[in-house]
């Protein structure tokens, strides 16, 4: 039984509950997780050992042992993701049409569910998401700036930056550590607005193509 009334909460859901292809699941797997806990862990311990003890004289044997284990870590994961790691253009593109044949028949099953629905409630929620969606383009770049046009470079840049007068052991201060966790924080919270976009866009989308559907088949009969 349909539900009485269309609303993005039901839309969401029917998106949620679509099934994935099996290249799109992201879960690392146990030892995948173990090696980034190594990295994790290890690379934490060394800062706080070199923040806190830094003028003890084994603390800089410490240090090379926690980096021994955390590129150990980087080796675990590495080696873990090989066997179903291909980059020959091939593989890729054949993957990417079998991705492809495995979502149409579910996005066209979706789009059937949505033209069950009046086309004014269709129309009024078209309408509405692509008016939600264009204040977001306006606002997003207030947090992340020109990054999604400029590319990977000021990236590399910054690193650069950061780690060209790097020395070992590391002596980050205070400030520096608090303004590195306030970086993370805020590359979350960016990460977690374009998600919020990108759904939106597939509300978008969804429903044009529903409306579209529903107005051809009504001239159709």
């Amino acid at each position: 039984m349909e539900e009485s009334a269309l609303t993005f909460v039901s839309l969401d859901d029917r998106i949620e509950a679509l099934p994935e292809h099996p290249s799109y699941q992201i879960m690392p797997t146990h030892r995948v997780r173990w090696g980034y806990a190594l990295v994790a862990v290890s690379g934490t311990l060394a800062l706080l050992l070199g923040k806190i003890w830094s003028h003890t004289p084994w603390v800089a044997f410490a240090m090379l042992a926690l980096l021994a284990i955390e590129v150990g870590g980087v080796i675990v994961v590495i080696t873990a993701q090989l066997p179903s790691f291909k980059l020959t253009f091939a593989h890729q593109r054949r993957e990417y049409a079998e991705t492809l044949d495995f979502d149409l028949p579910h996005h066209d099953g979706l789009i059937a569910w949505l033209r069950s629905f009046p086309q004014g409630r269709l129309a009024a929620m078209s309408t509405f998401a692509n008016h939600r969606l264009e204040r977001f383009r306006s606002k997003l770049p207030l947090m992340t700036g020109g990054i999604e046009k400029l590319g990977a470079l000021p990236v590399l840049a910054a690193l650069v930056v950061q780690f060209k007068d790097m020395q070992w052991p590391p002596h980050p201060s205070w400030l520096q550590i608090a303004l590195f966790a306030g970086l993370m924080f805020f590359y979350w919270l960016c990460m977690l607005l374009l998600s919020q976009r990108f759904r939106l866009e597939l509300y978008d989308a969804l429903l044009k193509r529903a409306l579209e559907t529903h107005a051809t088949g009504s001239r159709n009969k």
